[in-house]
Parts: C-alpha cells; structure tokens; sequence
C-alpha cells in the first residue's frame, strides 16, 4: 500500500512539474549552461559520429531545454561511406537517428529506461532528474535550486542512477530493485 502512495505521489509531482514547465517560455542561461556542461561530460549525443563497436549512453535535447539520457549503440548509415551514428538501443536506432536530423521529437520507448533532467520556476529556478520506466509515472531522483550550483551533485545522482539502470534485471522495476539492493547490504 505505501509503495502504491508513493507512486502516486511522484504522478502527481511529475504532473506538476510538466505544467510548470509549460508555463515557462525560455530558461536562464545557466539552465542552458549546465545542459551543455552534462552534454559535453556524460555521453555522445543522438545522432552523433561513433566508432562501429560503440556501446554506452547517449544524450540529446528535447524541447524547452529537457535533456534525455538512455542507452545507445552504433548504427550505420546507408551508403558506402556511411557513418557509424549514435542511435537509441532498439531494433529501429536507425529511424530515431534520422527523425533527430530532422528536428523532429524522439521520445524514449517504454522498453529502455531512461533519465530525463529538466527545470522549474517557483520563487527561483530549479533542476531536476528524473527516472523514466515502461509505464510508470517518472520517479523524481533529485531536486535542487539552480543559485546552489548543483553540478557536482546532480552530477553524482546521475551517475548513481546510470549505474541502477545497467544493474537493474529487466523483469524489476527500480522500487523493487531499490528494495532489492538494500536488503541486500
């Protein structure tokens, strides 16, 4: 029962969130600062140039400065002399590769979980990282004011939760994996 609340509390936070988000119209210049910064520092980008073998995580921009985080792998492009590009981990990366060339809006599938990192306004700016899974609702991994400069530490809960993705069997969600974990330990 009070896993149950729990998601329905982060359903509701993730809903409150999206209709913040729609209000604002643009987002500071240190928003956009930190997004490259995470670009620049954590992966290649969608659609990015790759050696053939790559294997990892990809990053790519979504609207309003929402930046994505999911796994990737290599693609070739058509043609000879063709590319290896960064495409999202599923049968069709080519297809995701190709709308993101031409600006259209790549969601992530249900099937690869992913991390999202976006931004509100209340009385100040705040940044956001959040758990993308099937069908859940996002669960809010962490939470902070932009003028605290929380690089380091948004940092460190995105590596944290890259590394729950890659442990995490696909038949558990991450609460199970979570509860999993600490009992564990």
């Amino acid at each position: 029962m009070k896993a149950r609340l729990l998601e329905l509390e982060a359903e509701l936070l993730a809903k409150e969130e999206a209709s913040r988000l729609a209000e604002v119209d643009s987002i500071p210049a240190e928003s956009g600062l930190l997004i490259e910064e995470l670009e620049r520092e954590l992966a290649p980008a969608l659609a990015g140039v790759v050696p053939e073998n790559w294997k990892g995580f990809l990053t790519y921009r979504r609207r309003l400065g929402e930046l994505l985080i999911c796994r990737g792998r290599a693609f070739k492009e058509a043609g000879l002399f063709g590319k290896w590009r960064a495409g999202l981990d599923v049968p069709y990366g080519l297809d995701t590769i190709t709308e993101y060339l031409r600006k259209f809006d790549v969601s992530p599938p249900q099937d690869l979980d992913h991390l999202t990192v976006n931004f509100g306004r209340g009385k100040s700016v705040r940044v956001f990282l959040w758990y993308g899974e099937n069908f859940s609702p996002y669960r809010l991994i962490f939470e902070a004011d932009l003028d605290d400069n929380p690089d380091a530490a948004l940092k460190t809960a995105i590596s944290d939760a890259l590394g729950w993705i890659m442990r995490k069997p696909k038949q558990l969600t991450l609460p199970e994996f979570l509860k999993q974990e600490s009992g564990s330990k």
